[in-house]
């Protein structure tokens, strides 16, 4: 029940427009966090998901977190499935759409200060 449940919401949050508003050319993005305790198959929800996606509009790329995932990984995975469009604009190859899902978010190293520099990326590639 829960599995259908999340998956329904998930379906609603895809199908949300992209532009929020055409008089002030606002663009929403459509990006979900899934939580939830241990074992609670969070994972499996989203890999029954992506497999609903028309691979020829939609690419889907799954990016496993760790202790010792770096900045750099993370911006490696990203730049695997993106191709430069103009100097500062990158676009998901083959102008299909791109959703990426991160696993194990929580799992990057925290460093002296209480940060996780592996989410700062993240942060910022979402904004």
């Amino acid at each position: 029940m829960d599995s259908t449940r999340t998956d329904f919401i998930m379906k609603s949050i895809g199908n949300l427009p992209v532009e929020k508003s055409k008089l002030r050319k606002e663009f929403g993005l459509r990006n979900t966090l899934l939580v939830g305790g241990s074992g609670t198959a969070k994972t499996s929800i989203i890999i029954m998901y992506s497999r609903q996606f028309n691979a020829a509009e939609m690419s889907f790329k799954r990016i496993n977190f760790s202790s010792a995932t770096e900045p750099i990984n993370f911006q490696e995975a990203i730049e695997s499935e993106v191709e430069r469009k103009q100097a500062r604009i990158y676009v998901p190859i083959g102008n299909k759409n791109l959703t990426v899902f991160i696993d194990d978010m929580s799992m990057p190293f925290i460093n002296a200060w209480g940060d996780q520099i592996t989410l700062e990326i993240t942060r910022q590639l979402v904004d």
